[in-house]
């Protein structure tokens, strides 16, 4: 048996070894570690758990992170995330990584959470307890000329500074609502990324209100070469065509320092306003030219079926208006696994008995939760076996309620 228990001072060291022998990519001290560990288990957000086994030797740790609004198709609901899930090292294979995921997934319905997101290690790992797939992330490498031109200036464009911080959350949690997926973030985090100095943030200002923001970093492009750098974008956001246009200019104009450009991005619309997309590598494949690295990251998962359904009871699922009898697997959370009578009225969702069903759906809790976020459709996991519906007719009409106007977005790390 092991025993659960949150992370206390003393064992914070304990758990900073346990950390970064786990991830050996973490480029820090042991006593920088801990203070890093220190500094989130402080955050009201954020809880660090210890998991014992029946020695009392600490042999895993995680931490929680409570997600108090995540935008679900335009309705805000609670979520929790989970981060730097670790084994002792001697202690691999003992099924004790199976054993964290159990124990946080049990606690978020306590906290009222029944939608959870998670970064993966090993995708297929969590794909067995039932997480689903999220939007992909695109690396696209241009060289500052490649990126569009609308023949405006950069007036606009500003630094921000630490005195910014709440400016710029009020404009990010704002956009929070406009936004699926995205999730609300304290005016702490803004802070510390405005305090980091190789972190640099600007924003479109007019009459001093932020309309948008980009965030990037430098990094260099040679091993050898000092003077060969690359400015690696990893979040953007913007009001309209006329900011973005400032941002490309920006950009533009660091030419005379900037190799490549490297844009993160999920946002499937960036890379059609590309006219030149190579990614520079000279790679092609069946006559197609390579544009963009490709990474699986964010996987999302339904904790609670009959609380995630209260929860999301505002969303307007394409104006459906059918009973669906749905046969939810999920042998990792079996109290799901069961089949559900849902109504659909004008959209709105609710779990319903003792009516007669139009169309009956089979599908694991994975696949739903991918589905649900819009993240796949149902014609695609139907034409590969992910789910199965009893009769066609009703495809077009469900494939159409499950799509979103675009997938989620997510630009919270944990």
């Amino acid at each position: 048996m092991y025993k659960f228990e949150k992370m206390t001072e003393e064992l914070l060291n304990t758990v900073a070894n346990i950390g970064i022998e786990a991830y050996p990519g973490i480029d820090m001290t042991i006593d920088s570690y801990t203070e890093r560990i220190r500094n989130n288990h402080n955050r009201p957000d954020v809880t660090y758990y210890t998991v014992k086994n029946d020695d009392g030797v600490v042999v895993g740790s995680y931490n929680m992170w409570d997600f108090e609004q995540l935008n679900f198709r335009g309705v805000p609901i609670k979520a929790g995330g989970i981060g730097s899930v670790a084994v002792g090292l001697v202690h691999k294979k003992q099924g004790i990584a199976k054993e964290l995921l159990n124990h946080w997934l049990n606690e978020l319905p306590k906290q009222g959470r029944n939608f959870a997101a998670l970064y993966p290690f090993n995708s297929a790992f969590y794909y067995k307890m039932g997480f689903g797939f999220g939007t992909l992330m695109h690396q696209m490498r241009l060289k500052p000329a490649d990126l569009p031109f609308a023949g405006g200036g950069k007036t606009h464009i500003r630094r921000l500074k630490e005195v910014d911080a709440q400016a710029l959350a009020d404009y990010y949690n704002a956009k929070v609502l406009s936004t699926h997926g995205l999730i609300t973030k304290a005016v702490s985090e803004f802070e510390t990324r405005l305090k980091d100095h190789q972190m640099k943030l600007f924003a479109y200002e007019d009459g001093g209100v932020i309309q948008g923001y980009m965030v990037f970093t430098f990094r260099r492009g040679s091993a050898t070469d000092r003077l060969c750098n690359d400015m690696l974008v990893s979040e953007m956001f913007f009001d309209s065509p006329t900011v973005f246009a400032e941002f490309m200019a920006f950009c533009r104009s660091q030419a005379d320092q900037i190799r490549y450009i490297i844009f993160n991005t999920q946002d499937e619309g960036f890379i059609y306003t590309i006219a030149d997309a190579r990614n520079h590598t000279e790679n092609t494949f069946s006559s197609n030219q390579e544009a963009a690295k490709t990474g699986r990251g964010i996987m999302y998962r339904i904790v609670d079926f009959t609380g995630f359904v209260k929860d999301v009871a505002h969303v307007n699922f394409g104006n459906l208006n059918m009973v669906l009898k749905l046969n939810l697997n999920d042998s990792f959370m079996p109290q799901n696994s069961k089949s559900w009578l849902l109504e659909f009225a004008q959209g709105k969702m609710s779990i319903i008995e003792g009516k007669s069903h139009d169309a009956e759906l089979s599908i694991g809790v994975a696949e739903l939760a991918s589905l649900l976020m819009g993240c796949n459709s149902l014609s695609s996991l139907i034409k590969y076996g992910q789910a199965s519906l009893v009769d066609d007719y009703y495809l077009s009409s469900l494939n159409t309620a499950f799509q979103t106007m675009e997938k989620p977005i997510c630009t919270t790390f944990f």
